[in-house]
């Protein structure tokens, strides 16, 4: 094989001699040969191919490149890698390299993956992952992987403006641990996790996950971020200046750490907005353990809170003073669906309310417990006052429930049945009496059951056929709009009697209520009335 010397000697026309000795060639064909070699040394790059990189081997830097990344390790480039993989030799063993990823321009792209990496700075006075530059940066899971960084020094560091994605797959994971006073991860820009196991955990006030953007949660992911206990303040389990949304059947656990003489973390604390559309979150606001600390909130937010599925519960941590809110928004608070729990936590002062907003919207069908934290703390403190369950009632849907637990222990609820669907619809019989767009006179009261009335759209008592099918009884009258009404009095003899179930039909609708669901939303003498308006039913009980 022909050396770069030889090869340039070539170049030049002067010919090769592998024996012997030549006379001394002249120093100006010396020198052209010197710089013809440099030129082809530095002219001649690697080939674009895939890599596996050891960490133990020194320090990584990742950047991107016109056809893959600029991989560099020991002063040594490679360009042109079109999958950068970076792994342990032995992944039980953590190494003190580091890696850095520049993705410098706003256009720039860097992927790279983290296979069973085992990183340890806390000797180095280093980050054990940086990620630098406007560009955007995937970083990709593979395996188990453990960061664990210096003092100040977040797990993973985004110092730059750009994107930073981690992404993995359901028996993928990554464990980031900042050190003392720093979070688990950190990006200046936004931050997405799609996919794998992910825990973040901050240290002596470091928050779990913090970033200046938005974070977004989704892909089925599993994620846990602990905020540090600090000797003053507790960190966020997570912190978000542009909103975070949580999607996908993802599963998040966010947990304030303690504070030590002034406030305990919040669990989530976002500053514009939180969106909460399929996933299961418990947020838990951090204590405030001094005879002057606050707890922290469980969700506290700059913008609007929104839930609209599965399941949410949020807690205050205890204050030495004051408990935290359960849920906190300064804008408004929007649930309409899923099951939500809101518990204020306890202070030796003042409890904290189990939701706070300017604006408490609730509706559809959704299920939501609410406490209020002891002394003086409010379940649902909508501007500045107890919200009244009683002004709700039109705008909860089927199944809905909504249970407020004051400071004292004493609950109020408001409940929607949802309807059951008759195993045999019955079919309305023919009726001689006048239909809604008819003036003739009403039928005349017929009332075979005490306590039970059916009225027209004019609230005039018209006669209905009722039957009993098992523990069914099916109440049918051949108009278009009608009313049923029964006390709950009458309603508790027929479930004694075994009726389980009441099926109201008009000429266009059919409901069928559970008596069980009816008795539980009124006292003894309160009244359940079933209207039916063409296709539409509409139930109230008072």
């Amino acid at each position: 094989m022909l050396s770069y010397r030889k090869l340039a000697m070539r170049v030049l026309g002067r010919p090769l001699h592998t024996e012997g000795i030549d006379s001394p060639r002249p120093a100006s064909q010396r020198a052209a040969a010197f710089i013809l070699t440099a030129a082809m040394l530095t002219t001649l790059a690697a080939p674009a191919f895939a890599d596996i990189w050891h960490i133990e081997n020194g320090d990584i830097t990742i950047s991107a490149g016109e056809s893959g990344n600029n991989v560099t390790q020991n002063n040594n480039t490679t360009y042109g890698d079109t999958n950068t993989i970076i792994t342990n030799q032995n992944k039980d063993t953590a190494s003190s390299h580091t890696v850095t990823i520049e993705a410098k321009d706003k256009d720039d792209k860097v992927e790279v993956t983290l296979k069973d990496v085992n990183i340890d700075t806390s000797s180095r006075n280093k980050a054990a992952v940086s990620v630098t530059g406007e560009g955007d940066t995937n970083i990709k899971l593979d395996g188990d992987n453990a960061l664990k960084s210096d003092i100040y020094r977040s797990g993973i560091y985004g110092s730059g403006s750009g994107s930073l994605t981690i992404s993995g797959g359901e028996n993928d994971s990554l464990t980031a641990q900042g050190g003392s006073g720093a979070n688990g991860i950190s990006s200046s820009g936004s931050l997405t996790i799609s996919g794998g196991t992910v825990t973040a955990n901050g240290d002596d006030g470091g928050r779990g996950i913090s970033s200046s953007g938005s974070v977004t949660i989704s892909g089925g992911s599993t994620v846990t971020a602990n905020g540090g206990s600090g000797t003053i303040s507790g960190g966020d389990g997570i912190w978000s200046g542009g909103g975070v949304t949580i999607s996908g059947g993802s599963t998040v656990t966010a947990n304030g750490g303690n504070g030590g003489s002034l406030v305990g973390g919040d669990g989530i604390r976002s500053g514009g907005g939180l969106t909460v559309s399929d996933g299961t979150v418990t947020a838990k606001g951090g204590n405030g353990d001094s005879k002057d600390g606050y707890g922290g909130d469980g969700i506290r937010s700059g913008g609007v809170v929104t839930i609209s599925g599965n399941t949410v519960n949020a807690a205050g941590g205890y204050g030495g003073k004051v408990g935290g809110y359960g849920i906190c928004s300064f804008d408004r608070v929007a649930i309409s669906g899923g099951t939500v729990e809101a518990a204020g936590g306890n202070g030796s002062t003042g409890g904290g309310s189990g939701i706070y907003s300017s604006v408490i919207d609730l509706s559809g069908s959704l299920e939501l417990t609410a406490k209020a934290g002891s002394p003086t703390g409010k379940a649902l403190l909508q501007n500045g006052r107890e919200l009244d369950l009683d002004t709700i009632k039109d705008k909860l849907g089927p199944g809905a429930k909504v249970t407020a637990t004051d400071a004292n222990g004493e609950t109020k609820q408001v409940s929607i049945p949802r309807p059951v669907e008759p195993e045999e619809p019955v079919i309305p019989e023919e009726s001689s009496s006048s239909s809604d767009g008819g003036s003739a006179t009403p039928s005349a009261p017929v009332s075979p059951l005490p306590g039970l009335t059916v009225t027209d759209r004019d609230g005039q008592r018209i006669s209905y056929t009722s039957t009993q099918s098992g523990n069914t009884l099916t109440v049918c009258v051949g108009r278009l709009t009608a009313s049923f009404r029964i006390s709950l009095a009458a309603l508790r003899q027929l479930r004694a009697e075994g009726i389980e179930t009441i099926t109201f039909q008009t000429i266009l609708c059919s409901t069928t209520l559970s008596v069980d669901e009816l008795l539980a939303m009124g006292g003894e003498d309160a009244e359940a009335v079933l209207t039916h308006r063409f296709t539409d039913s509409s139930l109230t009980v008072g």
